[in-house]
Order: structure tokens, then C-alpha cells, then sequence
């Protein structure tokens, strides 16, 4: 069999140009397309991987923005709770305060009050129990009474102490003698009498009724006093009731 090396060397160039059309106009393009495919694959996988890294970035940013406003929330909750906590103690406090300082006025007032009833009780209770004493023994006075007066005067007379004589002694004043009734001739003699014995002298002697002294009689010379009158007895009767007032009082707590 022969060959036809013509025709055989005409496809085999057929051949190669038809490979060269097809590497050039169709193998190419595709490649080249291929490529810009895979390269546009590629920087968008490298585009997707750099949004990733950023949201995850921004995604731990975020966290941390959360932590921190969590934190803040915590520490301003905590401000908040104590400052309310020290603005309650200080209201309670004040409160407190005022209800003491009101509660304290409230007693002192009221003891005040008290004190201001017992001491006009205690002044009138006094006053009436003068007026009673003073009334039923003006109405008892008469001349036995004024008799017993004397005595009594001249034996505290003869009582006196060394220093109070000496006191009446050291002066040259006549002795003064007021009474709270008028002395007969006998009772001024009885005293004159008397004085002239204590005092170991003869003195001139003044007698005077005075209606200031209660049922009493009253020695002055050289500005020393000496007497007897019932007014004693009611001062010492006041000065009782005084002291039984006040034993019943409460102490003062508020002062």
C-alpha cells in the first residue's frame, strides 16, 4: 500500500493549524478566562477572610464595649445604691435628731409647767396656812397669851450665849422692845427688870407694838436682834411643806 506523503503532510498541517487556531482563539481565552475566574475566586476568598478578621475584631470590640458598660452599669449601681444608703442614714439621723430635740423640749416644757404649778401650789398652800394660823391665833389673843409670850421671850433671854450678850452689850443705843400687842405697866417693868439683870447695867428701855410681828415680841439694840412670834413657827411650817413639795417632784431630765 502506497502512502500519499502529500496528503499526509497536508493534514498533518491541517492538523497543526488547526491545533494553533484552536490553542489561540479558543484554548486561551478559556484559560485566560480560568484564570481571571480563579483570581477573582481568590481575592474574594482573600476580601472574605479580611471582612471575617474585621467582624471578628469588631465582634471582640464589641464584647469589650459590653464588658465595660456592664462594668460601668455595676460600679454607677453601686455609687447609686450607697449614696442612697448615706442619704437614708442621714434622713434617719435627722429625724432622729428632731424627734430628741422635740421629745427634750416637750419635757422641759412640761416640766416647767410643773415646777410652775408646784411652786403656786406650794405659795398658796403656804399663804392660806399663814392666813389660818395668823386668824385663829388673833382670835385666841388675850392677856394670858400675851403673859405666856413674855415668859417665853425672857427664857430665851436668859438663855443667850456668851457672844450674842456681848453683841446686845456693846453699845451704848437704848434697848428697843416692839411687841405685836400693848404691854401693861407690869410686863414692861417684868422686862425692864430683866434686862437690866442680863446686861448687868441700867438701860434705858423703848417699847413699841408693831402689827408686822404675829403674836411675838422682838428685842433690837446696837443693830443685834433677839425675839419670839409665831412668824418662826410658820416660816419653819413653810420651809416643811417646801421640802415635802420637792421630795414628790420627779428629777429633771431634761435640763
Amino acid at each position: 500500500m502506497d502512502i500519499d506523503w502529500i496528503t499526509v503532510s497536508a493534514q498533518i498541517v491541517n492538523f497543526l493549524i488547526l491545533v494553533w487556531l484552536l490553542k489561540h482563539f479558543l484554548y486561551q481565552p478559556i484559560i485566560r478566562a480560568m484564570d481571571r475566574r480563579e483570581q477573582r475566586i481568590t481575592d474574594q476568598l482573600i476580601e472574605a477572610r479580611e471582612r471575617e478578621r474585621q467582624a471578628d475584631a469588631s465582634a471582640k470590640r464589641f464584647e469589650e464595649k459590653i464588658r465595660e458598660l456592664e462594668d460601668e452599669r455595676e460600679q454607677t449601681l453601686a455609687k447609686a445604691k450607697e449614696e442612697a444608703e448615706q442619704q437614708k442614714k442621714q434622713m434617719l439621723d435627722r429625724i432622729r435628731q428632731e424627734v430628741a430635740e422635740t421629745r427634750a423640749d416637750w419635757q422641759r416644757q412640761v416640766l416647767h409647767e410643773k415646777k410652775a404649778f408646784l411652786d403656786k401650789l406650794r405659795h398658796e398652800g403656804t399663804k392660806a396656812i399663814q392666813a389660818i394660823a395668823r386668824k385663829a391665833l388673833g382670835d385666841l389673843a388675850n392677856a394670858e397669851l400675851e403673859k405666856q409670850i413674855v415668859l417665853a421671850f425672857l427664857e430665851r433671854l436668859n438663855s443667850l450665849d456668851e457672844a450674842a450678850r456681848k453683841a446686845l452689850t456693846e453699845t451704848s443705843e437704848p434697848a428697843q422692845i416692839v411687841s405685836s400687842f400693848e404691854l401693861d405697866p407690869d410686863l414692861r417693868q417684868r422686862l425692864t427688870n430683866a434686862l437690866n439683870a442680863t446686861f448687868d447695867d441700867d438701860i434705858e428701855v423703848r417699847f413699841a407694838r408693831s402689827g408686822d410681828l404675829m403674836c411675838g415680841i422682838k428685842l433690837s439694840r446696837g443693830g443685834q436682834q433677839l425675839g419670839w412670834n409665831l412668824d418662826q413657827y410658820l416660816d419653819d411650817l413653810e420651809g416643811r411643806i417646801e421640802a415635802l413639795v420637792k421630795s414628790h417632784e420627779p428629777p429633771n431630765k431634761g435640763e
